[in-house]
């Protein structure tokens, strides 16, 4: 065998065996995805929708509160912590549970002085392996950014001391009627409401004493909103920040999931102020019934139930 025979061979087999070593080192089921994750902005707070509210005009507030059938079959109201008292003539607002999600509806004469037609969304966070603390922050995708930069602590009264609920993040949003916010809960604060340790904060073991599984109203599967072009550009941002999953794009409106509920969101030049048109909802059993509340109109269709506010702005173009 020539010299130049034997260099061709040994390069041959040393080829080969780098191959055989590639092979062998490349294991998806070894590779570290928490690292990869984090260089590429992965390393996310999870996200999952908590709840919304609507401010409804009087008319449609009034037939709501007093509507016995809905409050008896459809879902009950409460007027909210600490004791989710039933809701009487003189409240200016009341609460709608669902098993994991609620809603709030306030009247135009709300305490908080919001006008007809203004609503909000709030999300619970949660980073993995981090427990609550006063100190903590969402995990976005890029940092330096103005989405979810501003924060508040809520503290709530519960018998004669305040209880931390909740630290909420949200972006410099002035002038919007459509608000957002994310939020830390601390399991401390159930505790003091229901009597017991609780080790984490869950959305079911906050609404477990005032849900009723016999009654229809079970939870909310999507909303549908329509947005001014700079709402539409915050909200979208904030949750590709936390790495929300986009469903679907049809022009420029785009699905985006939240946990377990989808945002579908639409940009409109032509409003004065964004809005949520169209609540879809889950129900607990099958009910095939239409009620007109005002300018709120709940169309039942099976196990499902949509909520049409179109109407609540027909006089704010």
């Amino acid at each position: 065998m020539n010299l130049q025979r034997l260099r061709y061979l040994v390069v041959l087999l040393m080829l080969t065996s780098c191959k055989e070593k590639v092979r062998q080192g490349y294991d998806a089921s070894v590779i570290d995805r928490e690292k990869i994750d984090k260089v590429f902005g992965h390393d996310v707070s999870q996200v999952l929708f908590d709840h919304l509210y609507i401010v409804l005009d009087s008319v449609t507030y009034d037939q709501l509160t007093q509507h016995d059938v809905l409050k008896d079959t459809y879902a009950s109201l409460d007027n909210g912590l600490p004791d989710f008292k039933a809701v009487d003539e003189s409240m200016t607002s009341c609460y709608m549970r669902g098993h994991e999600h609620y809603i709030e509806l306030l009247g135009p004469n709300n305490e908080y002085n919001e006008p007809v037609g203004k609503s909000g969304i709030g999300f619970a966070l949660r980073n993995k392996g981090e427990h609550f603390h006063l100190g903590v922050n969402p995990k976005l995708k890029q940092s330096g950014t103005p989405y979810l930069s501003v924060s508040e602590t809520v503290e709530m009264p519960l018998g004669e001391e305040k209880a931390t609920w909740f630290k909420a993040f949200y972006s410099p949003n002035s002038g919007t009627a459509l608000h957002t916010w994310y939020a830390f809960y601390n399991p401390a604060f159930l505790d003091s409401l229901h009597r017991s340790e609780h080790q984490e904060y869950t959305r079911e073991a906050f609404l477990k004493d005032s849900y009723s599984k016999k009654q229809l109203f079970e939870g909310i599967n999507s909303i549908n909103m329509i947005c001014t072009p700079k709402d539409y550009e915050r909200i979208v941002q904030e949750m590709r920040q936390l790495g929300c999953r986009l469903i679907s794009k049809e022009g420029k409106t785009l699905t985006i999931a939240s946990g377990d509920v989808s945002i579908a969101i639409t940009p409109s030049a032509r409003l004065e102020f964004s809005r949520i048109t169209h609540i879809a909802c889950g129900l607990n059993a099958m009910d095939t019934s239409t009620t007109t509340l005002g300018n709120l109109t709940i169309t039942n269709t099976g196990t499902q139930s949509i909520w049409n506010l179109e109407n609540l702005y027909k006089n704010n173009p």
